[in-house]
């Protein structure tokens, strides 16, 4: 008996060898990285007992099915391109719109758009949208909570929809807040909840999250950045200080396609449409926006090559302020490029972390930029959320997308790019306030750093691509 158990044990030892053996090959054509090529190939060939698993969940490049939600929006996703055909900017926008047009994206001239500084001044203009809406309302959100804030926006809401008003909220399973009793009543109330979930066992796919954060009311306003809801970006939780975030209010043409991506989100999450018409405005006023959404499905990271190529189109100026920098090599190389050629490249980052892993693995990445001429600024007040960049006097970019690999390969992220001459006034002297805030970067803090410390930081910035 024991030697028959043994031939068993023998077989299956051999049958899961063999399986991480075959999912290693398939891994040198899947991995986004040849790093991460490596790492899958030694984990899985070395220890295919705990690797396979974690593999079959996480190892996929991309998302399966998603593209295939655009066969259910040709009729709407014409009717939008067919009104909007006369708002696109005629002429050719230098280099940079030969890329962006990889993903479809061009500039829709005739919006009006408006910098949020901050939280306050966020969810003030969110509600008061909320209120007026006559419509429709269709939010989206990663993080979601029911605190004080949280609680005004749900109260809202509900409001409207016992108005007749149509609400449809997308929310992330891994950043939703709400209890089950609130979720209850929001449904009672007439609101339309989908949760995008990352974890899609019948796929077997866990590693994909919506990080996309926006809301539209009657295709009239629209909300787009960093900021989540949840009393942390008013500085009411001690324990994790004030976040310093910005979003941006638009009104115009270019949110009837911030429309048509939202439905693709909730058709391909809820295998559902919507049941509301889409709203294209007209002319609202003279601002030029794009808006960049990207997603685990193209064939290549447009999310990278959209960052790398706006940092190259730089002439005199790169102000970056990002929450988690441990990005890939291409972002590095262009970073470094810029600071050794003179350019005035600033970096604005957190003081103090939420994530101290991450916070170990950038101090690698911030000393060869500190050593290629990056200015280095860390934000003191609190927790530094922009996810935004300056690009000379021309370009103003703010979004969702942390400098990382999640949000160049994994995430689903969303950007808006415009060459508006005030919003660029507006953010420069925004930034230039956080600058004032921070504490810039010297030498000694480098020298400072104890071999334990980078030790650490090197060890950590291995695992960057799962960070």
């Amino acid at each position: 008996m024991e030697i028959h158990l043994g031939r068993y044990f023998v077989l299956g030892v051999v049958i899961l060898y063999m399986t991480g053996f075959y999912l290693a090959l398939k891994s040198i054509f899947e991995s986004r990285t040849p790093q991460g090529s490596m790492a899958w190939i030694l984990s899985l060939v070395c220890i295919p007992f705990i690797s396979i698993p974690v593999y079959l969940l996480c190892g996929k490049k991309k998302i399966d099915n998603y593209d295939l939600v655009e066969l259910d929006l040709v009729e709407i996703r014409s009717h939008v391109e067919t009104f909007i055909a006369h708002f696109r900017k005629k002429k050719s926008f230098d280099q940079r719109q030969k890329l962006l047009i990889e993903n479809k994206s061009e500039f829709i001239t005739s919006n009006s758009i408006k910098l949020l500084i901050d939280g306050e001044e966020t969810f003030s203009e969110m509600i008061k949208a909320i209120k007026q809406a006559r419509n429709f309302i269709l939010l989206q959100m990663y993080i979601f909570r029911t605190d004080h804030i949280g609680k005004v926006i749900i109260d809202s809401l509900i409001e409207r929809a016992k108005n007749g008003i149509k609400i449809y909220i997308l929310y992330e399973r891994i950043g939703i807040k709400m209890s089950k009793d609130i979720l209850s009543e929001m449904k009672r109330s007439g609101i339309n909840l989908g949760e995008f979930s990352p974890i899609r066992f019948n796929k077997l796919q866990y590693n994909f999250r919506n990080h996309r954060k926006q809301l539209i009311v009657d295709g009239e306003f629209g909300f787009f950045g960093g900021i989540n809801i949840g009393d942390d970006y008013l500085g009411k939780y001690p324990e994790i200080g004030y976040w310093r975030d910005s979003n941006i209010k638009i009104q115009g043409p270019v949110l009837g396609l911030a429309q048509v991506e939202f439905i693709k989100d909730w058709k391909f999450s809820q295998s559902a449409a919507i049941d509301t018409n889409v709203n294209v405005c007209s002319t609202m006023g003279n601002s030029n926006v794009l808006l960049f959404s990207t997603s685990p499905v193209e064939d290549r990271p447009l999310n990278l090559l959209q960052h790398i190529e706006l940092i190259n189109i730089a002439k005199k100026r790169i102000w970056i302020a990002n929450p988690y920098v441990i990005p890939p090599q291409g972002i590095l190389d262009a970073l470094y490029i810029s600071g050794l050629k003179g350019m005035d490249v600033r970096l604005i980052i957190p003081q103090n972390n939420d994530n101290e892993l991450v916070a170990l693995a950038m101090d690698v990445h911030m000393e060869h930029l500190f050593h290629s001429g990056v200015r280095i600024y860390k934000y003191t007040p609190g927790m530094m959320h922009q996810k935004v960049m300056l690009i000379d006097d021309n370009l103003a970019i703010i979004g969702t997308s942390n400098l990382d690999f999640r949000s160049m390969f994994i995430n689903f992220e969303n950007s808006i790019i415009t060459d508006d001459q005030k919003f660029i006034l507006d953010l420069e002297f925004s930034l230039r306030k956080d600058i004032d805030s921070s504490e810039e970067i010297t030498l000694n803090y480098f020298n400072s750093l104890s071999k334990f410390r980078r030790i650490q930081s090197h060890l950590i910035n291995t695992l960057a691509p799962i960070l």
